[in-house]
């Protein structure tokens, strides 16, 4: 039987090594973060023909399509601040009775769970590759490919706003995000800083009032 050799590399090689490893971890946990300060995804859609120097008052649809049972939901009441907030920092004025208003603004939100499948290639360098193979024999090439099943939930928030005389919708915000455990704790400033992200796409700017 013939004698196994084995292949032991020189110093210099494996410090080489080691610092590429450690620059590709401080690379990755860059990456990471960079990947947190990305907000969520934002679309509008707007009517052709949606002239808002048309409109100078608001109120909201009743009911709202995040309540639910007959009753004020804890969503859509932060979802009534949140937009009359940024309504009104437009110039807009608030009115209580929906009949007198110029626009009215309606809510939707809803959870999604996502699933996504994809095959990678396993690092040439790291755990697997300075293992007990290593400088003695190698594996074949599909054995280096495996599959990763990634499963979340997506939270989309929905803003229509409606042309109170035609009953038309006119302008519509959506955003998307990923929901974690932090997001589930801090629903309200979550929501919140959504209804921001939708409405720096709205058509006029904030007032510096």
């Amino acid at each position: 039987m013939r004698p196994v050799s084995f292949f032991y590399p020189d110093r210099s090689e494996l410090m080489k090594a080691l610092v590429f490893l450690r620059t590709a971890a401080l690379g990755a946990a860059v990456v990471m973060l960079a990947g947190c300060a990305v907000g969520p995804k934002v679309d509008i859609l707007q009517a052709p023909d949606a002239d808002f120097s048309r409109y100078g008052t608001f109120s909201y649809v009743d009911p709202l399509g995040t309540d639910r049972s007959g009753y004020s939901s804890l969503i859509s009441q932060q979802l009534v601040f949140s937009t009359r907030r940024e309504m009104e920092l437009r110039n807009f004025e608030f009115v209580e009775d929906p009949e007198a208003a110029d626009l009215l603004l309606n809510f939707n939100a809803y959870l999604n769970e996502r699933i996504r499948t994809r095959e990678v290639v396993e690092p040439m360098i790291g755990p697997r590759f300075l293992d007990y193979r290593f400088g003695v024999y190698r594996t074949w090439p599909s054995y280096e490919v495996s599959t990763e099943v990634d499963q979340w939930t997506e939270g989309t928030l929905i803003i229509d706003l409606i042309d109170g005389e035609t009953d038309s919708m006119i302008w519509e915000g959506v955003v998307q995000g990923k929901v974690t455990d932090r997001s589930r704790r801090e629903a309200a400033s979550g929501l919140d800083e959504a209804v921001e992200a939708i409405f720096d796409r709205f058509p006029i700017p904030a007032s510096s009032q």
